[in-house]
């Protein structure tokens, strides 16, 4: 009885995830770190492989799957001392460069601005990469310390995105009773809740307009897509928007999707062979679309698409959006609205995961 007894305590875990889309799909997927086991594990795929793991904050397990179309494939957990793996994603405060809270992936980098800014930014910014590697701690040590500009591409990509006072790329806000944008300046609050090795998790909050918008961003390895869930209290309004600032010269590249929006950016150095930078945002619960002219052009800024959603006091707003760059690894704008939609078509049908023990 005891031989049987150490024998069912041993049986591994085993993680099925199914995927009912008929194509392939390469994700990050979670699970309750409750029912993993409460000492070191591994876990491997059908192969055998080794697949890398991290802890998160708020209680799970996330690891990087691969899924065949409409196909199961089911990952095994054993005792054991995982394998170290390098950081994919990474965030940072930069109080030396006005408060910078700065986080990338192997797809992109982005960042928001601090108090230390003035609040005279409201929007993310984007840095465009054309490498895999983190890039964020480099750039900053040669902009701030050896006074290298990273606005220039020394090789794997540079800052020439323009964001002022606008959504920059990605941004969210409350809108009035008007439905007007009330943007929201520099955050006042953040911390940093997960990072890496394979997510990075960020809580900006904003002051404005009498409210408090508090927001969690999740960034995973992997994807282009940030995931933003934003609370909104104290506002008087009954809805919010997410989206994209529009520049001069391209103003007419955007598309306005059912349920997204997307854009492809000038950069601020049109004609000096910087490419273009591509931006998306998806509102997995569909949400208005429309272009949005500013009262007044901010530089070469002259509106902005949106996707509006009703929002109640307290409500939580979640939306995904990300970038890429023509020099990077999205050539076309075509082949980045393809993303978006394609993106949209996960959301509709998530990976499916059963646990068993």
């Amino acid at each position: 009885m005891l031989s049987a007894a150490m024998a069912f305590a041993a049986a591994p875990t085993r993680i099925s995830v199914s995927n009912r889309l008929p194509q392939p799909r390469s994700e990050m997927v979670e699970v309750p770190a409750a029912d993993m086991p409460q000492t070191p594990f591994v876990i491997t795929d059908a192969n055998g492989s080794e697949v890398p793991w991290q802890p998160t904050y708020d209680g799970k397990i996330v690891f990087p799957v691969a899924v065949g179309p409409q196909s199961v494939e089911v990952f095994t957990v054993t005792s054991g001392k995982p394998a170290p793996i390098d950081n994919v994603v990474y965030a940072a405060f930069y109080p030396e460069r006005v408060d910078d809270l700065a986080w990338e992936n192997d797809f992109a980098a982005y960042r928001a601005y601090g108090p230390a800014s003035g609040g005279g930014v409201s929007g993310y910014d984007v840095f465009t990469k054309s490498t895999t590697r983190p890039v964020v701690p480099e750039r900053y040590f040669k902009e701030l310390v050896q006074k290298v500009s990273y606005h220039i591409d020394h090789g794997d990509g540079m800052d020439q995105y323009d964001v002022g006072a606008t959504l920059g790329g990605g941004g969210s806000a409350a809108l009035d009773r008007d439905g007007n944008l009330m943007l929201p300046g520099a955050f006042s609050e953040w911390k940093i809740l997960d990072n890496g090795p394979l997510r990075t998790t960020i809580e900006l909050i904003y002051d404005y307009a009498g409210g408090r918008d508090t927001r969690t961003i999740t960034l995973d390895a992997g994807t282009p897509f940030n995931r933003t869930v934003a609370r909104l209290e104290g506002f008087d309004t009954d809805s919010v928007a997410a989206g994209i600032v529009v520049h001069k010269p391209a103003v007419e590249d955007y598309v306005l999707g059912n349920g997204y929006v997307a854009y492809a950016d000038p950069t601020t150095g049109p004609g000096r062979g910087y490419g273009r930078i591509f931006i998306g945002v998806v509102n997995p619960e569909g949400g208005a679309t429309s272009y949005r002219a500013l009262p007044e052009e901010r530089g070469t800024a002259v509106g902005h698409v949106i996707s509006a959603s009703p929002c109640r006091e307290g409500e939580e707003f979640s939306y995904y959006w990300g970038s890429s760059w023509s020099k990077g690894r999205t050539l076309t704008f075509n082949s980045w609205v393809c993303e978006l939609e394609d993106l949209q078509r996960r959301l509709a049908s998530p990976l499916e995961i059963e646990i068993s023990h």
